[in-house]
């Protein structure tokens, strides 16, 4: 059955490459011929605080860019902390894309506020969602540190999850990153794409810890 839409919240800290994700998924849907609608949300992230971007792309005209809880279909968070914030929102079928990344707040640093007690990706587990959840930590590269390009490790993640076309991907980010960055970005997305074939081929669970 034709894709004709998708509602997609895309968050994490300052400094994740959010906003970068964002652009280059709305390329590879113009490429497509969808509607788009974006909005992104950033707040005090150059500070390390949250960024979101509500993304939604349909074969209809989008009126609006936010999505209302209970609307979310697919849930990419590059931190532990967005992704439980944004739980509520998805769909009773919605997805989560996540990793084990956690960024303690300057808040509970300083004393201000305590950290929230337990474990989050356990808190994430215990959802009642599908789950993809990447632990860079299991997948460090040579060539890349993982954990500053989760972004891209993601999109390729996505990609593969979506049946993309994969050519197609890589040319949207070979035309929208800065030209000394590239290599590095189709060795993350590379990555993300080899983290998914081994963990679809290898697994039909409901939940999926690569």
């Amino acid at each position: 059955m034709k894709d004709t839409g998708k509602n997609i919240i895309i968050a994490g800290v300052g400094g994740q490459g959010i906003l970068l994700f964002s652009n280059l998924l709305s390329k590879f849907y113009m490429k497509l011929g969808y509607e788009l609608k974006i909005s992104d949300v950033i707040g005090l992230g150059q500070r390390g605080g949250g960024v979101e971007s509500h993304f939604r792309y349909s074969t209809n005209p989008v009126l609006s860019p936010f999505i209302k809880a209970g609307d979310v279909d697919y849930l990419i968070s590059f931190e532990q902390t967005e992704t439980l914030r944004f739980l509520h929102c998805l769909k009773e079928d919605g997805i989560i894309f996540t990793s084990t990344y956690e960024l303690t707040s300057t808040s509970v640093n300083t004393g201000l506020q305590k950290a929230m007690p337990g474990s989050k990706t356990e808190m994430i587990l215990a959802a009642d969602s599908t789950k993809y959840i990447i632990n860079p930590d299991e997948h460090k590269s040579t060539e890349f540190d993982i954990s500053k390009m989760m972004n891209i490790v993601m999109l390729g993640y996505y990609a593969e999850f979506r049946g993309y076309a994969h050519d197609d991907m890589i040319q949207v980010v070979r035309e929208n990153v800065p030209a000394k960055f590239v290599e590095a970005n189709l060795k993350a997305y590379q990555k993300g794409v080899s983290i998914a074939c081994v963990e679809f081929a290898s697994k039909e669970s409901k939940v999926c810890v690569c």
